[in-house]
Parts: structure tokens; C-alpha cells; sequence
């Protein structure tokens, strides 16, 4: 661990003695993730680029013997609790909508044949919430690798993932693929994965050492559940049962060639056809960047970012103003590579992929634009890639 992780590990300790009045027996830290290309191709079955951040999830648990499990949130200042085995959907609202992750966690798995036991829970975080960096994702993996510890099963990362998803598509109510719980347990230190969304093959690619990754936040929250988020799904798969008709072979947009859609796309709505163009043009963009990498050509995976932030901005319609200005003040700094925003869009985070020399040029020039339009100065902070989520410590605990 780093010094910083030693410290934070240190903390979820000391909470949860004081707090439960109990040694833990399993602590976890689950990471956000950033995707820096391959916006909305989860769902669409194409490719994508994400990697694990620094700021995380910490969890500290111990084994109740009556089937509760008692989360602690501290950073909400909320606790909430919840009955195993029994779990109907969308069961709670205790606490607001963040509880039904770990419920859906102890759902799929229960749904998949395991047997849980309750636990005692105390969740600290330095991630963001509702930021487009994956938070939901961390939570849930970081349960699901409590309960494997406890219980005595282990999951590959794939099947992680699966649950994950299962988790946000059939509990939580959100269309997302699996990418971001791939990208939680699965990533590795300062690379990217170049994940196949339908063959789940995937591959590390490395960013140069003096690389940094800036996340700057707009602001601006939203909740993936009740945003136009799940409209993006309806209407990928809407585009595509019309192609069908001219395109039989085709299963989702991935298989669809910029030719084809130049050929076709007359065929399409004007929502529709902008929405296709996003995700055919974002697939052509994901691998080329993918190739960029093997080359070390970051200024060229730079340059597909911020061509991959303009069609989400045009085609996807789901960035906001504050991200818009972001984005532009970041790609006129020298040594900025790229910049687009985090996540599903519609608020949260700005990545930025910089050079450690020009990020305090970066964050200057970001706090005057941003100062100057908004009359506030945006939080940010640097991170790099790290490693997935991970068992840090495990102990017999009465």
C-alpha cells in the first residue's frame, strides 16, 4: 500500500473499533475508475478504456449471526440495515437510493446460489458521489469481495463484474453495462484496459510515467437512475432494430461501419442518426486510441478525447455547459493531451490527460474561466491510474 492507502487503512480500523466496538475481520478498498474513451459503448457492446483512480472506497466489516447487515455510511452521516436472505426489488429507501447497492450486491448474489451472512459495516469514502466516476461501482465491489472473504467463495473478475451489472440493471434501475465493475477489481497501476464489451477479451496498455490524470468538478449532480441516461439504451437499440432491416447481420450499433452508417443513416430519425453517429464514430475513435497507446502517441489519443467529448456534446447530448467550458479551457493549455467528461454525462466530473509539468497551468487556467463564468472556482485533484479493488486485510474475528 501506499503511504496515503496505509494511512486511510489505518482510519476504516480505528472507525469501525470505535463505532461497532469490534475488531474487523475484513477490510476492502474499491477504487472510481476513470473511462477516458469509449463514452456509452458498454451497452452498445463495443470498446472502452478505463482505469482505476486513487480516490476509493474503504470498507471495514465484521460477521453478524442473525443475517442483518448494518451499514454505517460516514461519509452521508447514514446508517442503514437490511434482512438477509429476503430481498425484494427495489425494496428501500432507507437513507436515500445508496443502500439498494449493497441489497443488490446480496441480491444477485443470493440469485446466483450464495449463501451470504450478515455483517456489521462501516463504509468510508474519498470518492465523489453522482460524479461519473463510478462510485456505485466501488460500493459494490467492495461488498461483493467482503462477502466472498466472509463466506468462503471467490469470483473471477468477470463474473465480479456480472454481478455488478446485475446489480444496477435489475435492483438499482439503471441500463448501464459492466464496464465500470471491471474496471473496479480489474485494472492494474498507471494502464488502461482495452476491454471488449462483448467478448470481454482485454488487454493493458500502458499511459507514459509523466502523465497525470485531473479531475475537475462541475458541479453539477445528477442520478443515472432518473436522468435521460436509460433514454440512451432505448434509443441505441431503437437505431438498431431499424438498420436490421437493411443490415440483418448487425446485434447492436458496434457492428455498424462508418460507411454503412454514411449509407443508411438517411433511414434513421434525426435523434437516432445522431445518436448512432455518436456510438459508430466513438467505437472507430476507442480503437484507434487503443492503437495510439501501443504506440506511445498519447498526444494522438489526446486528440481523440476531445473528438470524443464533441460528439458526445452534439451527437449523445448528454454533456452541460460546465463541462463544455471545462473542456475547452483545458485543450487550450499547453501540454493538456485530451480532455472529456467522466462517466454517463449530464454533470459530475471533467478527466483530463496532462502532462505533470503543465498541471498548475492547467488548474489555473481552469479556476479563472471557471471563476469567470460561474463565480466559483471548481474543486479538482490529480490523480494516476492504480490498481483495482483489493482485500487488504483479513482476520478471525469472533
Amino acid at each position: 500500500m501506499s503511504t496515503l492507502q496505509s494511512t486511510k487503512f489505518e482510519q476504516v480500523q480505528h472507525i469501525f473499533r470505535e463505532l461497532v466496538g469490534r475488531e474487523t475481520a475484513v477490510t476492502v478498498r474499491a477504487p472510481g475508475r476513470v473511462n477516458l474513451l469509449g463514452a456509452h459503448l458498454d451497452y452498445n457492446e463495443g470498446w472502452v478504456l478505463p482505469g482505476a483512480i486513487e480516490p476509493s472506497v474503504w470498507l471495514a466489516a465484521a460477521p453478524t449471526t442473525d443475517n442483518r447487515v448494518t451499514v454505517r455510511a460516514l461519509n452521508l452521516g447514514e446508517t442503514a440495515a437490511f434482512q438477509l436472505p429476503h430481498l425484494e426489488l427495489f425494496a428501500s429507501s432507507v437513507g436515500g437510493n445508496w443502500v439498494n447497492y449493497p441489497m443488490g450486491v446480496a441480491w444477485a448474489l443470493q440469485k446466483a446460489g450464495y449463501d451470504l451472512v450478515g455483517m456489521d459495516v462501516v463504509l468510508v469514502s474519498d470518492l465523489p458521489q453522482a460524479a461519473g466516476l463510478s462510485s456505485s461501482a466501488a460500493v459494490e465491489m467492495a461488498f461483493l469481495l467482503a462477502w466472498e472473504t466472509l463466506c468462503g467463495f471467490e469470483l473471477d473478475n468477470l463474473s465480479r463484474a456480472h454481478i455488478g451489472q446485475k446489480t444496477e440493471n435489475a435492483y438499482v434501475g439503471v441500463g448501464s453495462g459492466m464496464m465500470d465493475q471491471f474496471a473496479c477489481v480489474a485494472s492494474q497501476a498507471n494502464q488502461l484496459i482495452y476491454l471488449d464489451c462483448r467478448t470481454f477479451s482485454h488487454e493493458l496498455l500502458p499511459l507514459p510515467s509523466d502523465t497525470a490524470v485531473v479531475l475537475v468538478d462541475s458541479g453539477v449532480r445528477r442520478r443515472l437512475a432518473s436522468s435521460h441516461y436509460n433514454d440512451r439504451p432505448a434509443e441505441c437499440r431503437e437505431a438498431t432494430a431499424v438498420l436490421q432491416q437493411h443490415l440483418p447481420h448487425i446485434k447492436t450499433l458496434r457492428d455498424v461501419s462508418l460507411d454503412e452508417l454514411e449509407l443508411l443513416g438517411h433511414h434513421l430519425p434525426e435523434t437516432l442518426r445522431k445518436r448512432t453517429a455518436h456510438v459508430v464514430g466513438e467505437c472507430a475513435r476507442t480503437n484507434s486510441g487503443a492503437a495510439a497507446l501501443r504506440q506511445g502517441d498519447v498526444a494522438a489519443f489526446g486528440r481523440l478525447m476531445r473528438q470524443s467529448h464533441i460528439s458526445s456534446r452534439d451527437n449523445y447530448e448528454n454533456s452541460t455547459p460546465e463541462l463544455d467550458l471545462l473542456a475547452a479551457t483545458a485543450w487550450a493549455v499547453p501540454g493538456c493531451y485530451g480532455a472529456r467528461f467522466a462517466g454517463g454525462g449530464f454533470g459530475g466530473f471533467m478527466q483530463i490527460l496532462v502532462a505533470e509539468t503543465a498541471v498548475p497551468q492547467l488548474i489555473e487556467s481552469i479556476n479563472e474561466a471557471f471563476g469567470q463564468e460561474y463565480g466559483r472556482i471548481p474543486p479538482s485533484l490529480v490523480t494516476k491510474l492504480t490498481d483495482g479493488a483489493k482485500v487488504v486485510s483479513v482476520s478471525d474475528v469472533p
